[in-house]
């Protein structure tokens, strides 16, 4: 499903900002970007995702800034570099340099190359981030009533055409008894002949629907009772969404006439089956 949250946390000395970004997806994929030196904290990051989440594309964003402002290099580092490149240049290669030049290549000694990860900051991080997956679960929950209502809908309209089909079938059959009684006739044949029996015997067994009918029936109840459920119910919404498209395949092909029945189902169907996919 999709979703997104967004949590923030303060520690002792760093801030930090977790953004996640939930698409629709069959399995789980947990992509991180992070600054590089917070490469140690990524492993538990998905840890905590996969704790909450367990279908779906899963983007986590996290910036962090320090609550004070940290020099960009070590002062005291910059003092010696400075003092050991004077004593350099003038009493061991006599050169002369500007107070510029000694101080630019002081800085670059004193540089600080990354920040570091501590305890401190894994715990704000962290701390963002679980704020940022409860936003997000929310988030997600709500489509998710939004994709069961859509859902429930669908179902609904799928039993009042049902309804149809039972009422359809009936004439059909009727009417397919008629036009054999009427060639017995032009054959001299009696309505009670063997023949005639057999030969409408065998096109209403051919042609009989009942049990899929009757399968339609259970998976549409076998639905709502999944949807009703808490937890992970994407794959078996899946699984049910499947199986009704089959037995309504079956359907029409036993009774051709009932094709315009037979393609609104498998319209709502197809449309199950993708709102199904982007269910936990």
């Amino acid at each position: 499903m999709t979703g997104f949250g967004r949590g923030e946390a303060e520690g002792e000395r760093w801030r930090a900002t977790t953004v996640i970004r939930s698409l629709n997806g069959k399995g789980l994929d947990v992509s991180v970007r992070i600054p590089t030196f917070l490469m140690a904290v990524e492993p538990k990051i998905k840890d905590k995702v996969k704790g909450k989440v367990r279908r779906g594309s899963i983007q986590v964003f996290v910036e962090v800034e320090p609550k004070d402002v940290i020099p960009p290099v070590d002062v005291e580092r910059l003092i010696r570099g400075a003092e050991i490149v004077r004593d350099l240049a003038q009493n061991k290669l006599g050169l002369n340099l500007t107070g510029d030049k000694i101080f630019e290549f002081a800085w670059k000694y004193a540089e600080r190359t990354t920040m570091e990860l501590d305890e401190d900051l894994e715990a704000t991080v962290l701390g963002s981030l679980s704020k940022a997956l409860e936003d997000l679960v929310s988030s997600r929950r709500r489509e998710g009533e939004l994709l069961k209502k859509d859902i429930e809908e669908r179902i609904s309209r799928i039993e009042n055409i049902l309804k149809e089909i039972e009422a359809r079938k009936e004439i059909i059959e009727t009417s397919v008894k008629e036009k054999i009684v009427e060639r017995s006739k032009e054959m001299k044949l009696p309505e009670d002949h063997p023949t005639v029996l057999n030969e409408i015997m065998f096109l209403l067994e051919r042609m009989d629907i009942n049990e899929e009918i009757t399968r339609l029936k259970i998976h549409l109840r076998r639905f709502r009772e999944v949807m009703s459920k808490e937890g992970e119910v994407g794959k078996n919404l899946e699984f049910l969404a499947q199986e009704m498209h089959r037995e309504i395949t079956t359907l029409g092909n036993k009774m051709p006439d009932l094709s315009e029945f037979v393609v609104a189902i498998k319209v709502e169907v197809d449309k199950i089956k993708q709102q199904a996919a982007n269910v936990e």
